[in-house]
């Protein structure tokens, strides 16, 4: 069996090596700030270590047809997959930007609101229980379950509040 180099195998050992070393720098904080990066990263490190050993040594197959493993559509304008791969990498930046102004805990619910109030045009019946949903999954589960304390946002460190 003779093992194989290519692009899996280099995202594979990039993941390996990301994940190991979130959980390098974990090594030394505090129980409960270490908790959520250990939580994702211990999974993310097996699974990664899987795939690699799987890419290294496992055989691959000779498949009938054409592959399958990433196409495009074709049926959809360029012009249109511009614009929403725009869209959604807008939205994605803001919720990263509103985790750095709020925190964490209040970006989620803001977030979840205004993305089915303005990009799904949802009415205010789902969205205001998905956002009631959002705020008390973080409220409950990371504040009052796990208390894992969150970093305050920008806003309120300039004000002093918390």
């Amino acid at each position: 069996m003779k093992p194989r180099f290519d692009i899996k195998v280099v995202i594979a050992l990039a993941t390996l090596l990301i994940a190991g070393y979130a959980l390098y720098i974990s090594l030394d904080w505090p129980s409960r700030t270490a908790l959520f990066p250990r939580v994702i990263a211990m999974p993310l490190f097996l699974l990664a270590l899987a795939e690699t050993v799987l890419c290294l040594l496992g055989p691959e197959k000779a498949r009938a047809g054409h592959a399958v493993d990433f196409e495009l559509t074709t049926d959809v304008d360029p012009a249109t997959v511009q614009r929403r791969t725009l869209a959604i990498a807008t939205w994605i930046l803001a919720f990263f930007g509103l985790i750095l102004l709020v925190g964490f805990p209040l970006a989620v619910p803001i977030f979840v609101f205004s993305y089915l109030k303005l990009a799904g045009r949802e009415g205010w019946v789902l969205t205001t229980v998905l956002t009631a949903t959002s705020w008390l999954f973080m409220e409950g589960l990371f504040n009052r379950l796990l208390h894992i304390p969150f970093a305050e946002g920008w806003i309120f460190s300039l004000f002093g509040a918390t």
